[in-house]
């Protein structure tokens, strides 16, 4: 009975398919009668009358879906069944056939002209409803979209019309018969698989097929998935993934506090120190470590943070908005276009107005200002409707909003523009200074004045203390007045003349003041008195040292002291500074020392010769360097091509290009074999042997072993980068 009944279901199916391959095969063509449209057989005979707008398919295509075609009634669509001359309602606004057999449709909205689109089937069964903005047929189902509010969410139907995922997602890609990858609206990538079976694979940043899997990204590391997406293949923690066996690996780096406890470990293309937290850079990408101690990260995608005083200015890298935290990581100001922290105020802008916030997170003034400048004497200064004026620390208006520019403040004083002019007004309103100027300045020299070509230093009070028609310039220790012929003088800070302009030169060197002109140099100090008129017929003065003045005079140097009497005769080709009671002295070519009697300490026998330094000078004969002690003595012998003074010791550079260390006593601590020595502090050197990296303190041990590419000290931690596993 089986075997008849086998024998059954299949003469029925070969009968069934003789049945519709017959029918198939018949051909039908369009005939078209006052411009309506019907269906005529190959031998001429009516099919269906010529009642139509348009019979095939809103495309201008004409096929068969099974005894299907699409006709055009009114402006609208629908199906008609050629075997049984059945029709559906036209209330389609677009029918049109895409794969295997399935016909796409759509109708509009009850509320607008959208059209939205669905999927029926050979008999005309809907298999998609007509709910979608779009769909896009792929080889393993289709892709649907909906629009609400301006963005596009997509979702997925397999090949037998399975809803797989809602439309939730930004993007939805299909990459093979098992999987599809679905993007967030945060662009954020999730594994999905086409059988429904939930995947834990997420998160991703991007991801490409490649021959062995599925290459992901997250955070600039990268992973590989299978192609079933159902196992991980490799974790995302490569540089580089083009196969199982053929990655590429991160730089290793290790974090060591001064103490060289271990901190953390890393694997980043770099990492680097950036307000007190650790940030770690992969393929471009960073992560920002909360905790060094935790190894834990936090995206950048996420926050970026600033720190100050006890305080963290976060942005938000998805909003493009600040935050302030305190210590604890509360976060008492939220969602601000911008932050600036003028202690102990916050300046906060949103929609383009700034308002101002106390460091309790308080709002100070119930007002917004369309702009703050840095506070001055407890004072805010805002702008509204384009005039400045001054609030208090409780956010009231002190001086009102009627000014056009603030300028400095000093001296409980400020520089105020009103009405175009230039003036000073104290904390009270008063002015102390008319806006009457073109310019103005304030600083401890008082208050500077220039209208047209005249220059007026004011006392605080106003009161005119010295004017020029020129220019006044503020220098770090005087006040320099230049004429309208270029003639200079000096006004001390304290508003003294010290030398009218009369001078092509003028400065200071010292406690001291000196001018120069065609007759000669004087020196002089701030109350007039000359220590060197012209007739000492000193060329110039060159520096100052312990006390001491040194001068050019006749085409030699000497010293003179500050009375202008002279301590070390000028008889020397060129000198040095005093320096541990001995002074660097040049007679010809030669450098020798002398002591500050001029007493003979060193002859003349080095090319170059260097201050001393705690009991130790460098000096040059013949191409090589040496150390020698205050009395001469040649503590370290002349065989280095060049010695530099690091911390208390000396770095030295043999004739092989190698460095090395020696301390003040002349000890050789290191040997000239490393090619490259760099003093961080606390008695560590990183040192740099054939191309390895180590730790070593001045007493020449190992501090850590020689398997860095790099050592560097960023505040409190040593971040060191291991070389390559192949190299360690």
């Amino acid at each position: 009975m089986i075997v008849r009944h086998d024998i059954r279901s299949i003469l029925t199916f070969f009968l069934a398919l003789l049945f519709y391959t017959g029918f198939a095969q018949e051909q039908y063509s369009l005939i078209k009668k006052d411009a309506y449209y019907g269906l005529q057989d190959e031998k001429g005979a009516v099919v269906v009358a010529p009642v139509y707008d348009q019979i095939g398919w809103s495309n201008g295509n004409f096929e068969w879906v099974g005894n299907l075609v699409g006709y055009s009634h009114r402006g609208k669509w629908g199906l008609l069944n050629v075997k049984t001359k059945k029709t559906s309602a036209a209330i389609y606004y677009k029918l049109s056939v895409i794969d295997e057999g399935y016909i796409l449709a759509s109708i509009k909205g009850n509320l607008s002209n959208q059209l939205f689109y669905g999927i029926i089937d050979s008999k005309g069964a809907i298999q998609i409803s007509c709910n979608y903005f779009s769909i896009e047929p792929k080889s393993m189902g289709y892709v649907v979209s909906t629009y609400d509010y301006g963005t596009i969410k997509k979702g997925f139907y397999d090949k037998e019309f399975n809803l797989i995922s809602p439309p939730i997602h930004k993007e939805i890609k299909v990459v093979n018969q098992q999987v599809l990858m679905a993007q967030n609206s945060l662009n954020k990538w999730s594994l999905l698989r086409i059988d429904g079976i939930e995947s834990h694979f997420n998160d991703f940043d991007q991801f490409a097929v490649i021959a062995e899997g599925i290459s992901v990204e997250k955070r600039g590391k990268y992973g590989l998935l299978d192609l079933e997406g159902g196992a991980t293949l490799l974790e995302t923690e490569y540089k580089q993934v083009n196969g199982v066996k053929d990655v590429l690996n991160f730089p290793l780096w290790e974090v060591r506090n001064f103490d060289l406890k271990h901190i953390m470990t890393v694997r980043a293309d770099s990492l680097k120190l950036d307000a007190d937290i650790l940030v770690a850079y992969c393929n471009g990408r960073e992560e920002r470590m909360i905790n060094p101690s935790s190894n834990d990260f936090i995206g950048s995608a996420q926050k970026t943070i600033y720190q100050t005083e006890g305080f963290e200015l976060a942005r938000d890298k998805r909003s493009h908005t600040w935050s302030v935290m305190d210590a604890d990581g509360t976060s008492f100001i939220l969602g601000k276009d911008s932050i600036h922290y003028d202690a102990p105020f916050f300046y906060t802008l949103l929609k383009g107005k700034w308002e101002i916030y106390n460091q309790l997170g308080t709002k100070v003034s119930d007002k917004a200002y369309q702009h703050i400048s840095t506070h001055l004497f407890s004072m805010i200064p805002v702008k509204n409707h384009q005039y400045w004026g001054f609030l208090d620390f409780k956010g009231d208006e002190i001086i009102s909003l009627k000014y056009d520019t603030i300028g400095a403040g000093y001296h409980h004083k400020i520089a105020i523009n009103y009405l175009g002019k230039w003036g000073v007004m104290d904390l009270f309103e008063n002015w102390s200074v008319a806006p009457m100027f073109d310019e103005i300045s304030i600083g401890p020299y008082g208050i500077i004045t220039k209208e047209n070509e005249i220059t007026a230093l004011l006392s605080w009070e106003g009161d005119v203390i010295y004017e020029i028609k020129g220019d006044i310039f503020v220098r770090d220790l005087f006040l320099e007045v230049r004429s309208t012929s270029d003639q200079r003088g000096i006004i001390s800070l304290q508003g003294e003349v010290v030398l009218d302009p009369f001078y092509d030169e003028v400065g200071q060197i010292g406690d001291l003041f000196w001018g120069k002109d065609r007759l000669g140099t004087v020196l002089l100090d701030e109350f007039g008195g000359y220590r060197i008129i012209p007739e000492d017929d000193v060329s110039q003065v060159l520096n100052y040292c312990a006390g001491l003045y040194m001068i050019q005079k006749d085409g030699k140097y000497g010293f003179i002291n500050e009375n202008g009497n002279l301590r070390i005769a000028n008889r020397y080709d060129s000198l040095l500074c005093f320096s541990d009671a001995r002074i660097g002295y040049k007679l010809g070519t030669k450098w020798g020392f002398i002591d500050v009697q001029e007493r003979l300490v060193v002859q003349p026998i080095y090319d170059q010769v260097f201050p001393f330094k705690e009991g130790v000078a460098v000096v040059r004969q013949k191409g090589k360097y040496g150390l020698i002690d205050p009395s001469g003595k040649l503590i370290l012998s002349l065989k280095y091509v060049s010695i530099d003074q690091v911390l208390g010791n000396y770095l030295l550079k043999g004739i092989n290009g190698g460095l090395g260390i020696a301390n003040a006593a002349g000890d050789v601590m290191l040997r000239t074999d490393y090619d490259k020595i760099t003093p961080i502090g606390d008695d560590l050197l990183v040192v740099t042997q054939e191309h390895r990296v180590g730790l070593m303190n001045y007493a020449g041990y190992i501090k850590l072993a020689f398997k860095y590419a790099s050592i560097q000290r960023e505040n409190q931690y040593l971040i060191m980068r291991r070389l390559p596993d192949k190299q360690g």
